[in-house]
């Protein structure tokens, strides 16, 4: 065995990361003798040829330990690959005959699940699942052969697609563009998250309204119980919408009316009481808006929800099984769905929460400075997931997974993926069981897991606080038990990572100084496992969510993104990057941040670049 496998070997069983960026660049350096190169051809959605190369060790003499270990490097690149730009096959490539290559190739079938229907691909495959959709909604016209995924030994037709970021253009102007011309609409903008859904409704180029809606969607066991309260709080916005606009006939007094279910904490009962009343008084006429902007949690092509492997609708995938994709396609449309809220000519426009992110940064930052997105815009979204979102050079948004969140960034930590990936010590993944992927790093689930390996050896009386606060609980017995988070009757998630983020600005200790840092030096693996793939121009990643609302949190992360690699460059998003007059309007809202709103705010400006003719 190499001497490499034989050191992240040695150091994933003691417990600490491997990350994959260190293996790839280790086994680079391999002689000819004790390994191989092997390029992964990917052909993208549109039909272009994308090849990565990397080098192996020949494994095939290996112990077992050794072997699995290589092949699962091989695997989770070209599953990080796959997540990010997606594609229709995948060739293995290599310059001569190697023994290795026919044992990687029935290994990636057989870990792809490419045998297997959708609803029993549990693990690799859900990224074929995602492509497969994607294929669906893109060329619903044409063969289902032409819409299934395959991978093989053969080499395409040389036609190299460029990095996605390769045309420079008008990202400057189409983002400046965004925040013009608001006056004269009403718009409502809508950031679709895991634990909460916050709406921003403005009105003639001015902030009307800001709402904040709590939510468990992972709970639920049907596309209706995810579909109803997004409707509700719509036709809830409309209403209020429609007292401002004063076209449906409504006096301004009867905004009062509404005020208790704005207020904050409303159940869908009493806003749908509240609402009955209020048109009872309205005379039964309607209001529409000029457009609607969403972000959605999921792959979204063509204002399609696409993708349907998040943690969001594991409930329903779960009692679904065989039905699911049925069930499922009734999200794809939700969009449609909508435009009986909007007027004729209007816009219902969906896009992922990670391009949303970044198109707010773009146009936020276009404005300060147009040389910051000369190059585009790449920005994160840190809270119950890592959302990632990316406005090439261009001005595009394009029409790639980008689930980075899905990264296998950890080929180590072994101790770590005992655990079922519900424990709060786990490394594995909730859809998917897959062990090191960024969703149990970066996110909040990333601070609650350091929290629980760390806290018990270093601070025990950090670890009791957590416990006597009830943020943590053990369930079972005995081998069988874990370590959760109460999410019933009262989801402690968000007070979790808020009591968490408290302690950084409380505790001057390096035990929880050291969460935050490595949750940064993650960061900094995923800006380089995205230059590969991806190649974007820039470097620069804007971080949003609430994760990054306290500056401590965030110098925290920067800090451990430095000590990994000095060239990262994160920037945080809150009140300093407010330029449009809506994000300033938030700044300046002393019951609301930028931080919490700021995606509402840009699916506004995302629906008002769709009005003037953007894509």
């Amino acid at each position: 065995m190499d001497k490499h496998t034989a050191e992240f070997l040695h150091t994933a069983n003691a417990g600490d990361p491997v990350y994959i960026t260190d293996v790839r660049k280790a086994y680079l350096g391999l002689t000819d003798g004790e390994s191989f190169p092997i390029d992964l051809a990917v052909t993208t959605v549109s039909g272009g040829l994308r090849r990565f190369g990397l080098r192996l060790p020949r494994f095939l003499g290996y112990p077992q330990e050794g072997s699995d270990f290589v092949a699962g490097f091989f695997l989770a690149e070209a599953y990080n690959i796959l997540s990010s730009l997606g594609g229709r096959a995948v060739d293995l490539l290599t310059p001569e005959s190697v023994p290795e290559v026919e044992t990687l190739l029935e290994t990636f079938r057989e870990r792809f699940e490419l045998e297997l229907p959708r609803h029993l691909r549990l693990t690799y495959g859900k990224a074929v699942n995602v492509m497969e959709r994607m294929l669906d909604a893109l060329f619903p016209g044409s063969p289902e052969a032409e819409r299934r995924f395959r991978i093989g030994t053969r080499v395409p037709d040389d036609h190299s697609a460029p990095p996605e970021n390769a045309s420079p253009g008008r990202a400057v102007e189409i983002l400046r563009g965004a925040a013009a011309d608001l006056e004269g609409k009403t718009i409502l903008g809508m950031d679709i998250g895991g634990t909460d859904i916050k709406l921003v409704l403005v009105h003639d180029g001015a902030l009307l309204r800001c709402l904040e809606y709590d939510w468990h969607p992972a709970a639920f066991t049907s596309v209706e119980e995810l579909i109803r309260p997004i409707r509700t709080l719509v036709e809830l916005m409309a209403a209020l919408g429609s007292t401002a606009a004063g076209g449906a006939g409504v006096a301004l007094e009867k905004r009062s009316i509404l005020e208790p279910a704005l207020a904050g904490g409303a159940s869908l009962e009493m806003m749908a009481r509240i609402l009955s009343d209020f048109r009872a008084g309205s005379g039964g006429a309607e209001f529409r808006f000029d457009a609607i902007g969403m972000c959605f949690p999921d792959v979204v092509v063509g204002d399609k929800i696409v993708g349907g492997e998040t943690s969001k609708t594991r409930g329903i995938r779960g009692v679904r099984g065989g039905n699911y994709d049925r069930e499922f396609a009734r999200l794809t449309v939700f969009g449609e769905k909508l435009r009986p809220f909007v007027k004729d000519g209007g816009i219902v426009g969906i896009i992922n929460d990670g391009p949303m992110a970044a198109f707010t940064a773009g146009i936020e930052n276009a404005l300060a400075n147009s040389e910051a997105v000369a190059d585009g815009v790449f920005a994160h979204t840190l809270g119950t997931e890592l959302g990632t979102g990316w406005v090439t050079a261009a001005g595009a948004i394009p029409d790639i997974p980008l689930e980075v969140y899905n990264f296998i960034v950890d080929l180590g930590s072994f101790p770590e993926r005992m655990y079922g990936p519900d424990d709060l010590r786990s490394l594995n993944n909730f859809n998917t069981g897959l062990p090191g992927t960024l969703q149990k790093y970066t996110s909040q689930s990333g601070v609650f897991r350091l929290a629980a390996k760390r806290f018990p050896g270093a601070r025990p009386d950090l670890m009791r606080e957590l416990r006597d606060k009830g943020f943590v609980v053990e369930r079972g017995a005995g081998g069988g038990s874990g370590l959760f988070v109460p999410v019933e009757p009262e989801d402690l998630r968000k007070p979790f990572l808020e009591h968490m983020m408290n302690l950084a600005r409380r505790e001057d200790d390096s035990t929880v100084r050291g969460i935050f840092e490595e949750i940064g030096a993650a960061l900094a693996v995923c800006g380089e496992e995205v230059d590969w793939i991806l190649r974007p121009a820039l470097r620069r990643r804007t971080l949003f969510g609430r994760l990054v609302k306290h500056a401590v949190c965030f110098d925290l992360m920067n800090r451990g993104a430095l000590a990994r690699d000095r060239n990262a460059l994160l920037a945080v998003a809150d009140d300093t990057i407010a330029e449009t007059p809506l994000m300033r309007a938030l700044a300046d809202d002393p019951g609301h941040t930028v931080a919490q709103f700021a995606q509402a705010v840009g699916a506004v400006h995302y629906a008002n670049h769709r009005l003037r003719g953007g894509r």
